[in-house]
């Protein structure tokens, strides 16, 4: 084994905790930075469009790109994310982010904008995945560790939605270059703290195809990752279908105005930090998995009462609460399970992780659109998405059923 990294010290002994909260504050940052390198393009579609005379739908495509280049990474590279140690990644991807960010920024025609927001996305693909999985690695007692993780998922929060806000600013107050440069500097701030994660990664050895087949067949193998990456599939068409919409569904159906809308996506935000927090609590006295079964009744039971219920402008905040903080809770129980249901391939599960996420947020989005072209109803459509929850609370079962039936190890 290798160790990358400067420290040995075990992760809950006195020397490395401030070490550690160190290398916390590095992998916030890059959780940050991957979610705003995700969502950065959405205020600023129309000054890109403008700048190289294409259409907005044109100048959309670039998101897509970006999406698509980090999930397709993300499958690709998943066998491989425990051959080398998280320092590695994190760098390698860091690096590349900065690349693709700084030619998006500099893009001298809209051409070059493809190719730097491909890179973009490629650089951004599993930095978020080794910054769940350098948790698992720096804190071996799970209440430690689900803290951390309650810390990087509100980093992941936080990114989305005070750094859309913050990219609106700086495209107002200069240009949309200068706006999307924003993730450079962040981008070069975790290249340079990752090299001091002390983490410990197999030595490279033998054939990198090899590899790939073998970590993918552990992965694969192991009943209980593959059930808990299903319910992350089926939870992420729900959570993005009806999230994507929302703003949509405010205007049309109630009339919201600019500013209203900026409150509830403020107030939902709110509720997945405040969710984010909570989830470790709850997650010393009950198991991930009886936390996120809980959280999947509620968020089905939110679902359905859109129309019903929620029927009026000032029950959109409630709505907007209750689906932003059960989504973020039950990815924050997904995520634990995750972690401890195949250790010696954290890196791998994560990766597919993240590209679960990607997978189900495009399905989620596009059924969604397509429901709402054939029934023209919101509420039916949202209701729809409620009836999908059941699946992911058999996926959790599933889970843990795989989990309990396996051999225990003896002596």
């Amino acid at each position: 084994m290798a160790v990358d990294g400067a420290s040995a010290t075990p992760a809950g002994g006195h020397r490395g905790a401030p070490r550690h909260r160190l290398l916390l504050g590095i992998l916030a940052v890059g959780a940050f930075t991957t979610a705003l390198n995700v969502t950065l393009l959405s205020p600023l579609l129309v000054a890109i469009a403008a700048d190289f005379g294409v259409s907005e739908a044109a100048a959309g495509q670039l998101a897509t790109l970006t999406a698509a280049g980090s999930g397709v990474t993300a499958v690709v590279v998943a066998p491989w994310m425990d051959r080398y140690s998280r320092s590695f990644w994190v760098r390698l991807e860091c690096l590349l982010l900065l690349a693709g960010t700084l030619l998006s920024a500099l893009a001298p025609g809209f051409g070059w904008m493809f190719v730097g927001r491909a890179l973009a996305g490629i650089g951004g693909a599993v930095i978020g995945a080794n910054c769940l999985a350098a948790c698992g690695d720096l804190y071996a007692d799970p209440a430690q560790r689900n803290r951390a993780l309650g810390l990087i998922n509100s980093a992941f929060t936080l990114g989305a939605v005070f750094g859309l806000p913050m990219v609106t600013l700086v495209a107002g107050w200069t240009d949309w270059r200068w706006a999307i440069a924003l993730p450079a500097p962040l981008a070069a701030l975790v290249f340079l703290g990752g090299g001091r994660l002390p983490t410990v990664a197999a030595a490279p050895g033998g054939s990198l195809w090899r590899a790939w087949v073998d970590g993918y067949r552990r992965v694969l193998g192991n009943a209980e990752t593959v059930w808990l990456l299903a319910a992350e599939v089926g939870f992420m068409v729900v959570w993005f279908g009806w999230l994507i919409y929302f703003g949509a569904y405010a205007e049309t159906v109630f009339a919201v105005g600019a500013v209203a809308l900026s409150v509830l996506f403020l107030a939902g935000g709110g509720a997945e930090l405040i969710a984010n927090n909570l989830a470790p609590v709850l997650l010393r006295r009950r198991s991930p998995l009886f936390v996120g079964s809980l959280t999947v009744a509620v968020s089905a039971v939110n679902l359905l009462l859109v129309g019903v219920a929620y029927d009026q402008r000032w029950t959109l905040f409630p709505f907007v609460a209750v689906g932003s903080a059960t989504g973020a809770l039950l990815f924050m129980c997904v995520n634990v399970a995750l972690l401890d249901s195949l250790p010696s391939d954290r890196g791998s599960v994560m990766s597919l992780q993240s590209a679960c996420l990607e997978l189900g947020g495009a399905l989620g989005v596009a059924a969604t659109g397509v429901g709402l072209a054939l029934l023209d109803d919101y509420a039916a459509v949202y209701r729809l998405l409620g009836l999908v929850m059941p699946a992911v609370a058999l996926f959790l079962f599933l889970s843990v059923r795989r989990r309990t039936a396996q051999p225990v190890a003896v002596g």
